[in-house]
């Protein structure tokens, strides 16, 4: 069950930070964070990672919402399982962040990112994410 909590966790802090940076950040606005290595900017991405599928909207709904669904399965097949609780609690990190985005998906048309950094290469630079990114990212 604290997995559960925790996938509901996720998703409330991410809805309610993503609420936030809506109402109180324009797409223009950039602030830099740390000397400029962490930079606050909002951004609505309608693709996948990297701009995968850009200009397929209703792919990336389906394609998000099916991944989803697998994690979600994987996360009730392994409730029983004591011994399952670093997967547990990795596919809880992908069931919230993933529940929160495909929200924005399907409410907005695109989901809210509001992270990027200032070092590493011109490429990593032009990518933003959001807390649900983030949390994907820990899982691999």
């Amino acid at each position: 069950m604290i997995y559960i909590f925790m996938t509901a966790i996720i998703f409330a802090v991410e809805y309610f930070v993503k609420k936030h940076m809506d109402k109180v950040r324009t797409l223009q606005e950039q602030r830099p964070l740390v000397g400029g290595k962490v930079i606050l900017k909002k951004y609505y991405n309608t693709a996948a990672a990297g701009n995968f599928l850009k200009g397929h909207p209703t792919w990336v709904r389906y394609l998000h919402g099916s991944a989803l669904a697998f994690v979600f399965a994987g996360l009730l097949y392994l409730m029983p399982d004591k011994q399952a609780a670093p997967a547990k609690t990795g596919l809880s990190f992908l069931a919230g962040g993933g529940l929160s985005n495909l929200h924005d998906r399907l409410v907005k048309g695109h989901v809210v990112d509001y992270v990027s950094f200032g070092f590493g290469p011109k490429r990593f630079q032009k990518l933003v994410f959001n807390m649900a990114d983030f949390l994907c990212l820990q899982v691999w």
